[in-house]
């Protein structure tokens, strides 16, 4: 596989030919003006303006991807000058970037990610896919003046079966530790040694050179490191169970922690200030997650620093100076925090108060060491995603970049409980069209995927394009959907397309009983799981829509379950599916002949989250049983509709599938 360095240099030339003196790029141009009577589906299709905003530790300088032409490209801007510089250049044919962060003052590194083809005897689970092609995870750095531009882990050879082979790891980006201390090396684990099991390794930024600090072990796939470079935690599965220890060299010790386990293990989240302990969240007897210590020596419960009776938490952000607890977040209707740090809750809390629109949902999403900077995302209550930047000692707030800016009003979602037919309470968000109008509206039932994800009320552009064609929007957090505790999620295990499914119909019930909903003119559109949902919606419950549409969604279980069979863990999520008849009868691909609902199915050729498979030989057997049917199959597309081409691709197909099924 080509270094991805050598990629670089021609990129750069033709499509950033000039040097960059603003923060308006001259690649970046923004759309012609919209249309007075509809807005293209192309400008909610637009990629958000900038991803990934990172803040140097001395707050000089922020990196971020910015979109231009199909893809992201990396970006450096001088906070002072508010001066901006190209740094490297992606090719959408090849690879596109991830994420950036600054791992020192001078230097940043990317991940990307590059299709490539996979050699079955370099990988012994080669025919997995099918079509030889997978996604390799890269790192890449380099300096803010755009030089030094290195792929960070060198190809290498193993020796395996009597002979030498090359040997890329298909994910060369677990970074466990940024050692915020050493401006030269970064802590990494990556199964270089083993198919399966990570070594850890200190790398150096400048030269590529990388030094082993700990060999993988057959029972370890994960490792946890302190800002020292030292190694002292790890955790494996043995059979279906976790195992955590503590690290002391080359040393393990099993400590016990299986009493904080809930319907899942306790979740890593990052090392204390002391070097010695853990933090986790995890159940520890409770219904939610919440926020524990654990000793790596012992094992026991050093402290628990936060429990939500209703919500499970989502993270931990330690204070990047003092590495103490500075905030947590869950999720109730809206993104709610809890503070440990008294002078940034203050310090946020002032800024909301001074944020237009009042955004009900904003996220602090970069600050500098001291904390002097604070990067913004603010959202919701029918505004736009936009991003700030907040200057605590001159106390100045900045736009910096305002996304989807040209698709219009943008209509607020509402959180919402209705009864499912069990009477389970289920949590949804309903959001209608221009509130000048009345219902009964024309509506999209749209499920989330995951199974075990939630909706919130963040900016969602696929939402907000249903109302700008008049359409009436439910969003059901169905039973199985994450963030509600153990009771909530466990409760959607072996249930796909079973109470599951129920609880969206039950939703499309009550949204006709409140007057939102037309019950003549309804469609059912999801992707991954929700695309899933809308197969079996195609055979179970077609009298109930008007049309179907399914990105990147599941319609074979056997398939998915015998995929599953082949990753490290797989089998943990094997029994969440159901197994014989109740699989069968779930099955969208073994119900061909029962589908009446015309169907609009989109799957991207390197997806690896739902293999293309699935719709390919879902519409095979759809278009051999004369069913309607439209399929797009996207070259190079993964499973988030990453690339700009294809989002625009597929938003006006759907655009055009819905108009013709949802009239009046």
């Amino acid at each position: 596989m080509q270094p991805l360095s050598a990629l670089l240099v021609p990129l750069f030339k033709s499509c950033f030919p000039m040097r960059l003196t603003s923060l308006i790029l001259a690649c970046l141009v923004v759309p012609a003006t919209l249309l007075a009577e509809t807005i293209p589906a192309a400008n909610f299709a637009a990629l958000p303006k900038a991803a990934s905003l990172s803040l140097s530790p001395d707050g000089k300088h922020m990196v971020a991807l910015r979109a231009s032409g199909d893809t992201y490209h990396v970006v450096v801007t001088n906070l002072s000058t508010m001066q901006s510089r190209l740094l490297m250049a992606a090719d959408p044919e090849k690879f596109t970037y991830e994420s950036c962060r600054f791992a020192n003052n001078s230097r940043v590194i990317c991940t990307t990610l590059t299709y490539a083809a996979i050699k079955s005897d370099t990988l012994a689970t080669g025919y997995y896919y099918k079509d030889g092609r997978t996604i390799f995870t890269n790192l890449l750095a380099v300096d803010i003046d755009g030089s030094n531009v290195l792929q960070l882990v060198p190809q290498t050879k193993v020796h395996r079966s009597g002979r030498d082979i090359e040997w890329n790891s298909p994910n060369q980006s677990d970074i466990i530790n940024w050692l915020p201390e050493d401006k030269n090396h970064i802590l990494m684990q990556i199964a270089r040694e083993d198919r399966l099991h990570p070594s850890v390794y200190k790398l150096n930024i400048n030269d590529n050179k990388m030094q082993r600090v700990v060999g993988f072990k057959s029972y370890i796939n994960s490792w946890w490191a302190n800002n020292k470079g030292k190694v002292i935690a790890a955790a494996g599965f043995d059979g279906k169970v976790l195992k955590a220890y503590g690290v002391n060299g080359n040393k393990t010790t099993e400590i016990d922690i299986a009493y904080l386990s809930g319907t899942n293990p306790p979740t890593p989240l990052g090392i204390a200030a002391d070097g010695k302990s853990l933090w986790v969240a995890a159940n520890n007897g409770a219904n939610t997650m919440g926020l524990h210590r654990i000793d790596l020596m012992t094992g026991s419960l050093i402290e628990t620093l936060y429990s939500n009776t209703t919500y499970d938490v989502n993270n931990l952000v330690l204070n990047p100076r003092s590495w103490q607890p500075a905030f947590t977040t869950y999720y109730a209707d809206t993104l709610s925090y809890q503070w440990f740090d008294a002078d940034l809750q203050k310090a946020f809390e002032d800024v909301v108060q001074r944020l237009p629109g009042s955004p009900t949902h904003v996220a602090i999403v970069s600050t500098d060491k001291l904390q002097h900077k604070i990067i913004l995302q603010a959202q919701g209550n029918g505004t736009l995603p936009t991003k700030y930047l907040f200057d605590r000692q001159a106390r100045t707030l900045a736009k910096l970049f305002e996304d989807y800016a040209n698709v219009g009003t943008i209509e607020p979602v509402t959180s919402v409980v209705y009864a499912a037919r069990d009477g389970r309470q289920i949590p949804a968000y309903v959001s209608l069209p221009a509130a000048a109008s009345k219902g009964p509206f024309a509506t999209i039932i749209f499920p989330h995927g995951g199974p075990f994800h939630r909706d919130t009320d963040a900016f969602n552009y696929w939402v907000q394009f249903f109302h700008s064609r008049g359409y009436a929007v439910l969003q059901p957090n169905f039973r199985g959907s994450s963030g509600y505790g153990d009771e909530f999620l466990a409760a959607g295990y072996q249930q796909w397309g079973l109470t599951t499914q129920d609880d969206v119909i039950d939703g499309l019930d009550w949204m006709i009983a409140q007057g939102y909903t037309d019950p003549q003119r309804t469609c059912i559109v999801g992707a991954s799981y929700g695309g899933y949902v809308a197969n079996v919606a195609a055979y179970k419950t077609p009298e109930r829509f008007r049309c179907a549409v399914s990105f990147a969604g599941v319609a074979n279980l056997d398939e998915l379950a015998d995929r599953w069979s082949l990753l490290y863990m797989g089998g943990s999520a094997i029994e969440r599916l159901q197994k014989g008849p109740q699989r069968d009868a779930n099955s969208p691909i073994k119900h061909i002949e029962k589908i009446t609902l015309p169907m609009l199915v989109v799957h991207g050729d390197i997806d690896r989250r739902v293999m293309v498979e699935q719709s390919r030989e879902f519409v095979t057997a759809l278009q051999g049983a004369g069913k309607q049917v439209t399929y797009i199959e996207q070259v190079n597309g993964n499973h988030h509709l990453s690339l700009q081409g294809h989002r625009t691709e597929f938003f006006e197909a759907m655009d055009k599938f819905l108009a013709t099924y949802l009239q009046p």
